[in-house]
């Protein structure tokens, strides 16, 4: 499952932030009505603001950490939940470690622009932090096999 999932959502989200670059701009453009915006931004930290103009080291972080989780997906057997979490995790990884060394940021473009107070002021994201965060999700709610005594 990796070998086609991983290369095939890390095409998506390169051509997806392409296409943010040449049709998006700073300023919001509504997509699904008052639930999400489509706004250009030039991310050069972490999620949330977290360590701005850090690109490079970032860059080399994500590359790491994408690279490594690849290396346990092709050395060793998990469950389908599990192998599904790691790759979208790879896959979040890479996409935007290639940004932040290629470009030195990332392009972020989905923006919540809702007034839900949980979620009101949500950094703008992309489907690079979608696989992360849904990746992680996974990892935290698959089940698990329990050992037996």
């Amino acid at each position: 499952m990796p070998t086609i999932l991983v290369p095939l959502l890390m095409a998506f989200d390169q051509i997806l932030k392409l296409w943010a670059l040449e049709n998006l701009s700073p300023v919001p453009r509504p997509f699904l009505g008052d639930l999400l915006y489509l706004t250009l931004v030039k991310n050069t930290g972490a999620g949330f603001g977290l360590l701005e103009g850090q690109a490079f080291l970032l860059g080399w972080l994500s590359l790491l950490v994408g690279s490594f989780l690849l290396y346990l997906l092709a050395t060793r057997r998990y469950p389908f939940w599990q192998t599904l979490a790691l790759s979208l995790i790879a896959v979040g990884a890479l996409g935007n470690g290639i940004d932040r060394l290629g470009r030195g940021w990332v392009v972020d473009y989905l923006d919540l622009g809702t007034s839900i107070p949980l979620i009101a002021n949500f950094p703008v994201f992309n489907l690079a932090d979608v696989c992360v965060t849904v990746g992680a999700a996974l990892l935290l709610l698959a089940p698990r096999r329990r050992r037996r005594f």
